[in-house]
């Protein structure tokens, strides 16, 4: 009888063990990471007798994990994937907000407003109003342009902070895995099966690969090792910590916090999301705002430095940019922007007579120095140069003015004995010399077929003209390129010849904006970019002419840089910011269509791991009813059992 209430009883206790299972499936049925689990039964072994086995009923032999660890695996690869391209959907969406063009705060607003104010400028180049608007844009735009660069910088403190904090997590994910580990160790050697730990780990290393890119390695004693790209993070119960450095570069990496040189260079998560952002995105842009700023003060300070303001000319400058040695070669002494060898065309004017003397300085950047050209500039006459903490101070004398205007020289000489006048703005492409030469022998304006040959520099014939009897002394001839002279009526020689400086450029070298002499902009790219602090103070210094003063040929050139198609990278100004809009926007778009088709491929996986793994309440509750069911019928078979005794006993009462 004995062995009869033992079937029964294991009946009951299996039935009781499995409704406990399908209880607790159920109370985890919304608990993340949970797996399904259910019971193993099996019938004890029988006893052995002459007629044969007699059963001795069921025991729950093992408590089982419905799991897919390939499903697994691929789900913490894809969470690692949607965890790198969800941060750079959300900052690169984020950085659009600093470049978006549509805001009337915008750098694009600001670089248009800009142009317009030069626009305007060149309409009156006198008028002092006109200046200060110009003056007020540009300081719009230098502020504009701090504010970017000031809210990129501030979008790289916010993510090192945000990868600090993802840092931290990690390191507290692998020592809690570490320590799990330990338990479930523990627990194997005992030949316990530790169900709920293995999900909880399981939920660790899925946490764990969203943010970093992990490899699990499965041990059999229960233990899982965890790698990632550089190195193993959990080994056994010991687990690894890592931390962030800057290196020399700027870039922040990720490396072992015991050992110097060991760097980890994570392929995806949301730390190698983040990483990109600040060691790439950020800095990409910003160069590309530097490009842009410098850019503009390069060619701006270019044009500018060849004009002049309201005065015509300068009593004294002092460049604004400093040299490293006065005596290295010019294009090795650190200067922002590299000058070229070529010639500087320095102008002279005498105040009281308005006599005007233009000096040509050829200069060798690779052989001259800042002292060299000190030495070539305070050679000229009524003018002296000296140098000042590495930078150029040029000074006229008592009476005189300079400037570095391309203006044509006016009164250039005498063609024999006949004063020769020159006006116009020459429009050629390139400086050159022309050279007039007397084909005949007589006086101007009464010698009838006199002529006079035009030649440049090339020795190409560019003008032949009739100064002759049908030539009236003092009338103004046009040559060729804008240039214009009159003769007055004096004899000439054949063979006499005079030269004329003809320029579009006063400075091939860019020394005068690449050392800050008569600049609008000082600084070299984005974030120090500012107006020359003299200009600051009175606007009159805006260098809207050439030589004659008032004329608006100078502030002319400046407004063509808005549509000049070689600024920067064979493209206008304008169009190279838009570009920078158009390849942010579409690099977010990338971005978040990454993360929507990461997003879509984690459900599936997640809904296929759900199937196999996931809790189902109603079948748990029929499940439920089956074990309460063979509970209860256990139960009466105790109970049948018992009254059969209690009978048989009875009978031999």
């Amino acid at each position: 009888m004995s062995s009869d209430l033992q079937i029964g009883l294991s009946g009951i206790l299996a039935a009781q063990r499995a409704m406990l299972v399908t209880a607790h499936n159920i109370s985890n049925s919304n608990t993340k990471g949970y797996t399904r689990q259910s019971t193993i039964m099996a019938t004890k072994l029988p006893v052995m007798t002459t007629a044969g086995t007699i059963g001795q009923g069921v025991e729950i032999v093992k408590i089982i994990r419905h799991k897919d660890d390939y499903l697994n695996s691929r789900l913490r690869d894809i969470s690692s994937s949607l965890g790198n391209a969800s941060i750079q959907s959300q900052y690169l969406r984020e950085l659009e907000t600093v470049f978006n063009e549509t805001s009337e705060a915008s750098l694009n607003n600001a670089l248009a407003s800009f142009f317009r104010g030069i626009n305007d400028l060149s309409q009156n180049a006198q008028n002092i109003s006109s200046r200060a608007t110009l003056l007020e844009k540009a300081n719009t735009l230098t502020d504009t342009f701090h504010r970017t660069i000031n809210e990129l910088n501030q979008m790289k403190i916010f993510v090192k902070q945000s990868i600090e904090s993802k840092i931290s997590d990690v390191n507290n994910l692998t020592a809690n895995i570490a320590s799990i580990n330990k338990q479930i160790s523990a627990l194997k050697v005992k030949g316990i099966e530790s169900n709920d730990l293995l999900d909880k780990r399981e939920a660790l290393l899925l946490d764990l690969s969203k943010l970093i890119n992990i490899t699990v390695i499965s041990q059999d004693n229960g233990i899982v090792n965890v790698a990632t790209s550089g190195g193993t993070l959990v080994s056994g119960t010991n687990s690894t910590s890592i931390t962030t450095e800057i290196d020399t570069s700027g870039d922040i990496n990720v490396v072992n916090s015991r050992s110097e040189n060991s760097k980890y260079v994570f392929k995806t998560g949301e730390i190698k999301g983040l990483q990109s952002f600040y060691n790439e995105t950020i800095v990409n842009y910003d160069d590309k705002l530097d490009t842009l700023a410098s850019g503009l003060i390069k060619d701006i300070n270019r044009i500018h430095s060849e004009g002049v303001g309201l005065s015509g000319g300068f009593a004294s400058i002092l460049s604004t940019n400093t040299v490293s040695s006065t005596t290295a070669a010019l294009n090795s002494t650190g200067l922002d922007i590299m000058p070229t060898s070529g010639d500087i065309y320095i102008t002279v004017i005498n105040t009281s007579t308005g006599e005007v003397t233009k000096n040509k300085i050829s200069v060798d950047v690779t052989t001259d120095s800042l002292t060299d050209l000190q030495t070539s500039i305070d050679g000229l006459a009524n003018i002296s140069a000296s140098i000042v903490d590495n930078k150029l101070l040029i000074k006229a004398d008592s009476g005189y003015k300079y400037n570095f205007s391309y203006a044509l020289d006016p009164n250039p000489g005498s063609l024999g004995t006949s004063t020769v006048s020159v006006s116009g703005i020459y429009s050629g492409q390139s400086n050159d010399v022309y050279t007039f030469t007397a084909l005949g022998t007589g006086t101007i304006g009464s010698t009838a077929g006199l002529q006079i040959e035009v030649k440049n520099s090339s020795g190409a014939v560019i003008a032949t003209l009739d100064v002759g009897s049908d030539y009236t002394p003092g009338n103004i001839i046009n040559v060729a390129n804008g240039v214009s002279l009159s003769f007055s009526g004096d004899a000439i020689t054949s063979g006499d010849t005079l030269s004329l400086d003809v320029i579009n450029d006063s400075d091939t070298t860019d020394l005068l904006a690449a050392l800050g002499i008569n600049t609008f902009f000082s600084g070299s790219d984005a974030s120090d970019i500012a107006i020359n602090p003299d200009i600051d103070k009175d606007v009159s210094l805006i260098a809207a002419s050439t030589g004659e003063i008032g004329n608006n040929t100078n502030a002319l050139r400046l407004a063509a840089l808005q549509d000049d198609t070689s600024a920067i990278d064979n493209t206008t100004f304008g169009d190279y910011l838009h570009q920078i809009a158009s390849s942010l926007g579409e690099e977010a778009s990338n971005a978040y269509k990454s993360e929507e088709s990461f997003t879509a491929l984690e459900t599936s996986l997640g809904n296929r791991r759900d199937e196999i793994s996931g809790v189902s309440t109603d079948e748990e509750l029929v499940n439920l009813v089956r074990f309460q069911q063979a509970y209860q019928a256990s139960a009466k078979y105790i109970s049948i059992v018992d009254g059969l005794v209690e009978r048989l006993l009875s009978s031999f009462g």
